[in-house]
């Protein structure tokens, strides 16, 4: 049987005693690196001596974080994440608005899309390029529909949450309570009659009021949840700048109504084809601005749906008949607000 070969004493010591030397210069040169390293890490950028580690600071709107660091969800105080990231208070609104249309790109990319709202909006708000304009406004419109509008709910979303029916209530007061309409919770849930609900049934709630932003330039109108971009539509607008700019507050809403023409002439029945207003009429109550004190003034369907985009009303903001029913679904009276900017 073969056996493995064998060494004298002597010899074994000279080769333990050569690795623990080796060992030694090993250690030492560590040692030496280690101080040189902490004495490196010890000096800031300008060559002063710091005071130890940085605290982060933090902001109370979204930035873009590193690659390295998770992104967070939505906060439960507010439309927007609250994130542990330097803000350059030199920054732009234009430059901000960058930054937070690329964070929410990342978002996107990920499937993150209660945060992806969150950046893309303020973004928004903030101000972007006419040419990101377009594409921003159709991927909330995207979103929003995906996270508000259907009967998903997604993790971490301050706008929306689920409700389980109380014996006695009724969808209306439900909504009364959210500052939505019956209508909107109804379709969002597919409740086919809005008059019959069961306690104990589960449905989903948006935390409303809905507002409105008219920008007469661009004759748009934006839908906002709080501060989060929901949908976008055309306006026609009065004609010689006769649509009071400032902010209002909804009032009496018609579905069909009866067109009394403010300059005198022939009343127009409700469902009548020549009657101007379409089907829709969301009356406004003027409380800022230009508007403060005007009574006489509504958003409205059209029987010429060429001059939405136009100066030709006689102050009233026009729709296209679609586009104003479904905004009436979403402004309510009393709590929905309308700002018209120049």
């Amino acid at each position: 049987m073969a056996r493995y070969p064998t060494y004298p004493r002597r010899r074994r010591r000279r080769r333990v005693r050569t690795s623990l030397l080796l060992v030694a210069v090993m250690g030492l040169a560590a040692g030496i690196w280690w101080i040189f390293i902490r004495d490196e890490s010890s000096t800031s950028v300008d060559g002063n001596l710091a005071l130890g580690p940085q605290p982060t600071l933090t902001t109370d709107r979204p930035e873009i974080l590193p690659e390295s660091q998770p992104r967070p969800g939505i906060s439960e105080k507010g439309d927007f994440p609250v994130l542990g990231t330097p803000v350059d208070p030199t920054d732009s609104p234009g430059q901000r608005a960058e930054s937070l249309l690329a964070a929410g790109q990342r978002a996107l990319e990920s499937g993150e899309l209660v945060t992806a709202r969150a950046y893309l909006s303020e973004a928004l708000q903030l101000g972007l390029r006419e040419s990101e304009l377009s594409p921003v406004r159709a991927e909330l419109t995207r979103i929003g529909n995906e996270t508000v509008f259907s009967p998903s709910l997604f993790e971490g979303d301050p706008l929306v949450s689920r409700y389980v029916v109380k014996p006695g209530e009724t969808l209306g007061k439900i909504a009364k309570a959210n500052k939505v309409s019956a209508d909107l919770l109804a379709a969002i849930n597919h409740i086919a009659d809005k008059n019959r609900i069961r306690a104990g049934q589960t449905i989903k709630i948006i935390a409303g009021p809905f507002r409105a932003v008219i920008h007469k330039r661009s004759y748009s109108l934006d839908m906002y949840l709080g501060n989060t971009f929901m949908k976008h539509f055309k306006v026609g607008l009065g004609a010689e700048g006769s649509t009071p700019s400032g902010q209002w507050q909804v009032g009496t809403k018609l579905t069909n109504p009866t067109y009394y023409p403010p300059r005198g002439g022939r009343i127009v029945a409700a469902d009548d084809p020549e009657n101007p207003l379409g089907e829709r009429w969301i009356g406004l109550v003027g409380v800022g601005g230009e508007a403060a004190g005007q009574e006489r003034y509504g958003i409205h369907g059209t029987i010429d749906p060429e001059t939405v985009g136009q100066n030709v009303s006689l102050g009233c903001i026009r729709m296209y008949n679609e586009d104003v029913e479904a905004l009436y679904t979403y402004l309510i009276p009393k709590h929905s607000t309308v700002t018209v900017r120049d």
